[in-house]
């Protein structure tokens, strides 16, 4: 059961980065197309490392791994709150 839903994760972000790209596309001359395509970046991030862990068996979330995932996490958090919150503003 463990192994299936390892799999539907990176199957799971791979969806999400290709719908995210569909809109980024869509809306590509406004703000959400900005966010949507930076989504999209993240997603893809999210299916490698996922796929890494998942396919070729790397332990993608122990040790330095794991504060070096933390920490791209944070920060694609921080921008897109950064990038929403002036968009918000600005409107």
């Amino acid at each position: 059961m463990g192994e299936f839903l390892q799999n539907m994760y990176v199957w799971l972000w791979a969806a999400l980065a290709i719908l995210m790209i569909i809109v980024g596309i869509k809306y590509r001359h406004e703000h959400q197309g900005l966010l949507a395509v930076l989504m999209a970046l993240f997603f893809i991030f999210m299916t490698v490392w996922y796929g890494l862990r998942t396919f070729a068996g790397y332990p993608m979330f122990e040790g330095t791994l794991n504060i070096v995932f933390r920490c791209i996490l944070g920060g694609f958090l921080i921008v897109l709150g950064l990038i929403y919150w002036f968009t918000r503003k600005r409107k």
